[in-house]
This record gives structure tokens, sequence and C-alpha cells, in this order.
């Protein structure tokens, strides 16, 4: 059945891009819990990482996030792209179809704003935008990108109605092309453990299955902080052997898949001398069970370790495109709120700072002075500010591209075939095309959604 809309709710689209972590589906679950009692929330990700935080809504794990409906959309490099001619078809029509893909989610939630939480404004994006003109567009991106990039994607800041910069921690340090940008508003940092509640120390560490007696380190890396990361896991992991060996290691579920280490299983899975960290979110529930950390420096980890007082030695990755890691983390290590290992030559000398109680207890106390990362409330707040008084999305008069498109699409049937819908949320599969509904999605929009896979996939 139809999820009837709350009146005393304003509806909203929050939209993500695929990403290569979990940045943008978290600040836009923020937003979210910040404004769960005047936002109603429909989250539209590219991630293929939306089954993970659905089934931390099932599970309880994000409490407050019960009235977030979320729907999954494939990316222009979705695993059932194809090759050849298909993935060019594909690519060419991914534009228009995720514009059908907005406008339609607009309708049927009555949708007031859409914001997006992204680097790159596709063209789909400001094509729904031109078609939705009283709709409230909004352009969430973080700042530190690196010097030289993304030139035409920040032009595209017109289109949008409002574009807002999460605040940073090591912003001092920023001297990439959005720093001087006067026409964004900043807030303070995001992060979710302004908005979820924190387990205590001996409930987190039974939950992830932590030796309760022992001190632990949480081990992060993400992706791109060495040319191998199973490397960085390694040369902790045999430092702290010799060094410390009373200390247990939590590998963070990313690195493992990198890397190879970790076995098999749930959250929790003992390795060795290692327990492995599968499927563990929200992180930032859990980190009192931990005494320190190693990491990259993504926005996620530095505003999460640093706003809970985590003493943390970032590793910052040198892979992502637009992410100045290492801007970031030599602005938080100015300010004294972490230690830092640059260079894989440094990394022993800054791991035996890190295993210094002195050391971590300073830490700690420079990050009580930090300020509150609550910039997810307003964000908020001006979503709700934009969306008051303005009509619901209608709905579209028609789907699919311009008729001059539809036979780049042919090759794209004759390899894929046509997908099934489903309101179920599960691991995307790199053979199965799925088309996702939202929960309790209408007739309506069910007929109109099989409409647009047709043009797409058959």
């Amino acid at each position: 059945m139809p999820v009837a809309p709350d009146p005393s709710r304003v509806p909203v689209v929050l939209a993500t891009s695929n990403g290569v972590g979990m940045g943008h589906l978290t600040r836009q679950l923020s937003v979210a819990l910040a404004g769960a009692d005047a936002l109603d929330v429909t989250l539209l990700s590219l991630s293929g990482a939306l089954p993970t935080v659905a089934r931390a809504v099932a599970d309880g794990r994000l409490p407050g996030a019960e009235h977030v409906r979320v729907e999954h959309c494939p990316s222009r490099t979705s695993p059932w792209q194809g090759a050849g001619a298909a993935k060019v078809a594909w690519r060419t029509a991914w534009d228009p179809y995720f514009a059908d893909r907005l406008v339609a989610l607009a309708a049927e939630t009555g949708a007031r704003v859409v914001a997006f939480d992204g680097v790159v404004p596709y063209a789909g994006l400001l094509a729904a935008r031109r078609r939705l003109p009283g709709t409230a567009f909004v352009w969430v991106r973080r700042g530190m990108w690196r010097q030289g990039v993304g030139a035409p994607w920040l032009a595209r800041a017109d289109a949008f109605d409002l574009v807002v910069e999460p605040g940073d921690l090591g912003a001092a340090a920023d001297t990439g092309p959005t720093a001087g940008d006067t026409g964004a508003l900043r807030t303070a940092p995001v992060s979710l453990t302004t908005h979820v509640p924190a387990l205590g120390r001996a409930a987190a560490r039974a939950a992830l299955g932590l030796d309760p007696d022992r001190p632990a380190l949480l081990l992060a890396p993400g992706s791109g902080a060495y040319a191998d990361v199973g490397e960085l896991v390694r040369r902790v992991r045999e430092h702290l052997r010799t060094a410390a060996p009373q200390w247990q290691v939590a590998l963070t579920r990313q690195a493992i898949a990198r890397s190879g280490a970790g076995g098999s299983g749930g959250s929790g899975t003992q390795d060795g001398d290692v327990v492995a960290l599968r499927d563990t979110y929200p992180l930032a529930r859990y980190l009192a069970a931990f005494d320190a950390a190693v990491g990259a420096a993504g926005y996620n980890a530095v505003h999460e370790h640093l706003a809970v007082g985590l003493p943390t030695l970032l590793v910052p990755s040198t892979a992502h495109e637009t992410d100045d890691q290492v801007a970031r983390t030599r602005g938080v290590v100015a300010r004294g709120a972490a230690l830092a290992s640059t260079d894989e030559s440094d990394l022993t000398g800054a791991l035996d700072r890190l295993l210094d109680p002195a050391v971590r207890r300073e830490l700690t106390a420079v990050c009580a002075g930090l300020e509150t990362p609550d910039g997810a409330t307003t964000i908020a707040r001006e979503l709700v500010a934009l969306g008051r008084g303005r009509a619901p999305a209608p709905w579209p008069a028609r789907v699919g591209p311009p008729a001059w498109r539809r036979a780049l699409t042919r090759p794209v049937a004759r390899r894929r075939g046509t997908p099934y819908l489903t309101e179920a949320v599960t691991d995307v599969d790199p053979q199965v095309p799925v088309e996702h509904l939202r929960a309790g999605a209408s007739p309506r929009y069910r007929a109109l959604r099989e409409r647009a896979a047709r043009w797409l996939y058959a």
C-alpha cells in the first residue's frame, strides 16, 4: 500500500552520488536525522552501499531513521552496464534515465526540495532541475578539493537554489578551487556522532566481539592510503605484535576487502590477532570501544573520530580524484587534534607516539575544544525553509530520452534484457539488473517506472 505523506513535514528527496565510500550517504543520513521532526525524507542513492544503510535501519542501529525511505538507482558505472557497444549505449542513455528517475520520484513523494550530495552535478540532475522549475534544488558538496580539479563541475553551481559546503576541521589548509567560494553556505562540520546515540564502552566492545580487558586499535585505512592498502595493514599489525602485543586490532571491512585480511562472516569475526568488522555501520555508534585509531583522512573518519576524542593517526589517501586528504590531514594536525603519517618511512615512529598514553590524553583534550559537528542541523533547517510554501512536484508528461537518442539504447536491450522491479533492498548483483522502488510505491509510480525502464533495458 502507498505510504501516506506526513502533512507536518516537508517532503524532500536527498540524493547521493555513488562515490568510493560512505561519505555522501552518511552526510545525507545526518541531515535526515537532524530534520526528523520537520522533513519527510526519501533517500535516493547511486551507491551500492545503500543496502548496508537499509540493514542498519532495520536492525535498529540508526534509531530515528525509521521514517527514511530509500531507493537505489544504478549509476553510469553500474556493474551491468556491459561492454563495447552496450557500455557506450548505457552511458549515453544514463543521464536522461537519471532525470526520469528524479522527476518521477519527486512526483511520487510530492517533494518540495531535491538536495544532492556529490562532487559532480550530473547532466541528468540538471535536466531534472529544468523539468521541475517549482522545486528547490540544493547542492551539498564538501570542500577540500584538490588543486586543478573540477572547474567544469563547479561552474554548474548556478543551476541550484543553494550550494552548501559542510564544514571541515582541516579547512585552514584548504587551497583547492572551493576555498574562496563566497557563494556557498558554509556550516559546521557534519557528523553522525551528533545524531546517533553511541554505545558505552562495554556494550560497544561486546557488540563488536572485542576483549573487554585489552586496549583496542581501530584500523580503518580506507582505500588508497598506500599503493596497496594491504601493505599498511600488514605493517601496523607487525609493529603492534612486537611493540605492543597487548593491543587488539579491529579492521574495517573496506580494508579487508582490498587487502585480503580478515576472515568471512559478520561484524566481530575473529581472524588471528584481528577482529574483522564487516558491515559494521554506523561505526560512529561503536567508537567508545577503541583506545586509538589508524586510518585514512576521509571526511567521515576525521569528523567522527575527533568528535568523540578518539586519538587518531591519519594516513591520508592520495588516490581520490577530488578529496585532498593530505591537506585535510595537514589542517587537523596543525590544530594538534591528530597525528599523521604521510610517508611510509615515518609510520613506525607515528605508531609509537600513538601508543604513548600521554600523547593520547593530549589528543583527546585538544579534540574536546573543537567545534561541535552539528552542521546537519543547519542544512535540515535550510531545506525546511526552502520547501515551505512550495507546491508538490508534478507528475511528468513523458519519460524517455529524445528520439534521436533512443536508437543508441537498442544495444542495451539486446544484451541486458528486462529488469525486475522490487521494493526489497538487496545487494547489487553484477549480473541481474534491478529497478528498485521505495517502500509503499503507488501504482502510478510503479507504472511510470516500468515505462522508464522499458526504453532503457527493453
